[in-house]
Formats: structure tokens, sequence, C-alpha cells
């Protein structure tokens, strides 16, 4: 969990001022810190929201949104990139019509 204390230490605050903000005293944070404890799921989401990351990135992951996309990730990644926010919304939204149509059974053989 070394990323804690380097999203801490560019934050500029103290351990007690994470500690306080996730609702845990200083020592189980400081226990997080070190990796001696881990934190539990709702802690982990407290944590990404007072650093403004996401989970994944707290945990030093980086996004994996389109590795089993059949389009190269760039490829897909600039297409959507270049359009606006609106059509970015809408091109998410036409997938979620296209998964709803599969049913129940195929949306779990694809998760």
């Amino acid at each position: 969990m070394n990323r804690l204390k380097e999203l801490r230490i560019k934050k500029g605050v103290l351990q007690s001022d994470v500690a306080a903000y996730i609702g845990v005293n200083n020592s189980t944070y400081a226990y997080y810190e070190r990796g001696t404890h881990n934190p539990t799921p709702e802690t982990l989401c407290k944590l990404a929201d007072f650093f403004g990351v996401t989970i994944d990135e707290l945990l030093g992951r980086t996004a994996q949104l389109f590795d089993d996309a059949r389009v190269p990730k760039t490829e897909v990644q600039d297409l959507f990139d270049r359009l606006n926010v609106v059509d970015q919304g809408r091109v998410l939204g036409y997938m979620y019509s296209i998964l709803e149509g599969y049913g129940d059974a195929a949306k779990r053989r694809m998760n």
C-alpha cells in the first residue's frame, strides 16, 4: 500500500486527516500504509473518494477497460476519445442497450 503514502504526501495531508475522513483510528490507517493490515471494501471506497482516484489507481493498477476488445486497444480508445461528451454518452448507451438484448445468461457469460 505504498500508493497510500504517495497519494497522502501528494495531497499534503497527515495520516490523522485521512484516518478521520475514513473513520478509523490513526494506528489503523498507519497499518494500511505499511501494508500490515488490509482495508475493507468500504474503506477502500472512502480512500478512493478522499484521494480522488479509482480503487484500481489506489491499488496501483492501470485501467484495463478495453483489454478484451476485438479491436486493438489504441484504436477503440482513440475513436472514443475523439467524440464529444454527448456522443460518448450515446455510444455507451448504445453498448448497454446491446448488452440488454443478450439476456441474463449471456450477460453472465460476458462477466
